[in-house]
């Protein structure tokens, strides 16, 4: 705790894939390491199973995203970096929702505190972090092994889930932010916890179970 806890800080909370951004980031960044060779037919087979598994409810959210960390698995996280702005420039900018955006920049206007809350990896966050000039990121870290090369395991929790509101409490506590006062944009049961603990949720492109929950709760829908 600091001395900053009281200071009644209103933050906007973000999630990233299907709420800033209108498709999933995960998607189309497998989409573009397969056009360049990164992803064996095995690894392919593997996901599209894991994929069909989810679908059909066998699986939560947090397997899926390990098995899709375990891509990473003995490779060096520096051509990742490298290659991130670029990334960010050619394919997710575009796909940036831009009702979201105007959210976002209302929230700036104010003097909000805006904060980008997903399971997504933080090394092609970072770009969006900057060009969009939100103030912090929370969201999933790489683990990475005695040799240098990256273990295919996340390094801490997945935030995803009751982790994406822990860690936004954590940041409350660290920054003075009044979750009472703040605001939630998320598109999927995933974002509940967090939404649930701030002053206004506001749903966006919403599964079918956060739409249901939503309209019970008499949620905004954007």
């Amino acid at each position: 705790m600091t001395s900053k806890d009281h200071s009644n800080i209103t933050a906007a909370f973000f999630d990233f894939d299907e709420t800033l951004l209108a498709i999933d980031s995960a998607g189309i960044g497998f989409k573009v390491l397969r056009e360049q060779g990164y992803l064996s037919r095995a690894f392919i087979l593997k996901m599209i199973i894991v994929m069909l598994l989810k679908k059909a409810g066998f699986i939560n959210e947090k397997i899926m995203a390990n098995a899709m960390l375990s891509f990473y698995r003995g490779r060096d996280l520096q051509p990742f970096i490298d290659s991130a702005e670029d990334f960010y420039l050619e394919y997710l900018r575009p796909n940036l929702a831009p009702e979201v955006i105007k959210k976002l920049r209302w929230h700036q206007k104010q003097g909000h505190q805006t904060v980008l809350v997903t399971g997504s990896i933080d090394y092609y966050l970072q770009p969006v972090k900057q060009d969009l000039g939100i103030d912090h990121l929370l969201c999933t870290h790489l683990e990475m092994g005695p040799d240098g090369l990256l273990t295919g395991r996340p390094n801490g929790p997945v935030c995803v889930g009751d982790t994406k509101l822990i860690l936004a409490q954590e940041l409350a506590a660290e920054q003075g932010l009044d979750l009472t006062i703040s605001f939630a944009y998320g598109n999927s049961e995933l974002d509940i916890p967090l939404m649930e603990n701030v002053g206004y949720p506001v749903v966006v492109n919403p599964t079918a179970g956060l739409s249901r929950y939503a309209k019970k709760q008499k949620w905004s829908i954007l």
